[in-house]
């Protein structure tokens, strides 16, 4: 398998290694990392073990959880036996931060009053206020979403039972049960989250400009982002620079992410669906970072309006200078949490000689020890991608890891391909971020 995908570099079906620690070879681990840097894009690494932990964790017996896949990008389920409508819920993060700002409006749908009033963020006396405040959007609209997803299922149920695809599923004959009436052994929906990084950053850049360093007020801050930071250079630079970023192992980030994780696992897994299987949280976001982006006005962290998110759980590009920090806060934001699956995108200059593969591969093992649950990567540079959008016609089947896929870069519109380039680039060798090319 690993030599055919290497051959054909193959785009479809997505290809994926799973990769157990204490149970696979050396060789292995750096034979399938040799595959991704031959082919500079597939397979994915999946970590064995905690995969496993996280769905005994979600109630699936130990051999069946053994016995995973993943479906579609990353999300993980027991073959034939888990009916997991993995994409039931596409939920944009920063929709409940700027329900937040804008104490339950947005700018996007102008005056409509769409969340609960909040409160006036210009009235909050601290970050715990506004935290509090945001955590109460973000339930609003989870709870909607989820009701939505009870309707349809509802819907479902009454006009599209699916006998075919039940035979093939232990559990609906067993039980008398159609799958879509949660016939399977195991019955989950999942919810993925788009803008994770962006929407952490935010918040750490509002309790660090506002209630630390008073850089500013809110009252100053909502002011800049109103009007896309026109006039507010030196204070955007300020948010872009100097105030804590997720990918790093600064406190205040470290804290606002692994609560966000935690507070979103609570939430959701407190919810039965209409198949009597629970909600599992999940990061991964297609090209959907590109599309919400574009919905989006001016961020707290200094994020203009329109551009793209960061991609899946990946940091915001740019923000993570160091590769071991960025894995570390990556790997500690709690695996248990993340039952849905993640997609983290890597980028690499370059990977020459037996040296770096072994470095490649420690890499993975280190950061699947400290918990992590997947990486994907592109084995390319900014140059190479800037190279590649102006001149199209030099390599047409250039093949990038967007998500939890690949995909031909020629395929992609120009929004996705500006962020593939940005997105952050290390030097395996140094374990820095190398500049983009003008600055």
């Amino acid at each position: 398998m690993l030599k055919v995908t290497e051959l054909l570099k193959t785009r479809d079906p997505s290809m994926n290694a799973r990769y157990h620690y204490e149970k696979n070879t050396k060789e292995y681990r750096d034979r399938v990392s040799e595959v991704i840097v031959n082919t500079k894009a597939v397979p994915a690494f999946h970590n064995d073990v905690v995969d496993i932990k996280i769905l005994e964790a979600q109630g699936t017996r130990t051999e069946h959880a053994r016995d995973y896949a993943i479906i579609g990008c990353v999300e993980l389920s027991s073959s034939g036996r888990s009916y997991d409508a993995s994409s039931s819920i596409m939920l944009n993060l920063v929709a409940p931060l700027e329900l937040t700002l804008y104490n339950g409006k947005r700018p996007v749908t102008g005056d409509k009053q769409i969340g609960p009033v909040s409160g006036d963020p210009a009235g909050f006396k601290s970050f715990e206020e506004l935290r509090e405040a945001f955590e109460k959007q973000l339930t609003w609209l989870i709870g909607e979403a989820v009701q939505l997803n009870e309707y349809f299922g509802r819907i479902h149920q009454e006009l599209i039972p699916t006998p075919l695809l039940s035979a093939f599923f232990e559990g609906p004959m067993e039980k008398g049960r159609d799958l879509i009436y949660g016939g399977a052994l195991y019955n989950s929906s999942g919810a993925t989250h788009i803008g994770f990084a962006d929407t952490v950053d935010s918040l750490n850049a509002l309790e660090k400009a506002v209630f630390i360093d008073k850089e500013c007020t809110i009252s100053e801050l909502l002011d800049a982002i109103r009007v896309d930071f026109a006039g507010y250079e030196k204070l955007r630079q300020y948010l872009v620079n100097k105030t804590p970023k997720y990918g790093t192992e600064d406190p205040v980030a470290v804290k606002n992410s692994q609560n966000l994780i935690h507070f979103l696992y609570e939430t959701y897994q407190g919810y039965t669906n209409y198949r009597g299987g629970r909600y599992r949280p999940a990061y991964w976001t297609m090209t959907n970072h590109s599309g919400q982006g574009r919905l989006a006005g001016a961020l707290p962290n200094g994020r203009k309006s329109g551009e793209a998110f960061a991609s899946g759980i990946t940091p915001v590009s740019g923000a993570a200078k160091e590769l071991t920090a960025c894995l570390n806060a990556v790997a500690g934001l709690g695996s248990r949490c993340i039952p849905g699956g993640e997609a983290l995108n890597l980028k690499y200059t370059t990977v020459e000689g037996r040296d770096d593969l072994e470095k490649f591969g420690q890499t993975i093992e280190a950061y699947f020890r400290l918990g992590g649950l997947q990486v994907q990567f592109n084995i390319m540079s900014y140059e190479t991608l800037l190279d590649a959008k102006k001149h199209p016609e030099k390599d047409p089947g250039l093949m990038v890891r967007v998500s939890g896929y690949s995909a031909y870069f020629n395929d992609l519109n120009d929004k996705m391909k500006d962020e593939l380039i940005t997105r952050t680039e290390y030097n395996l060798r140094t374990g820095k971020a190398v500049p983009f090319p003008g600055f």
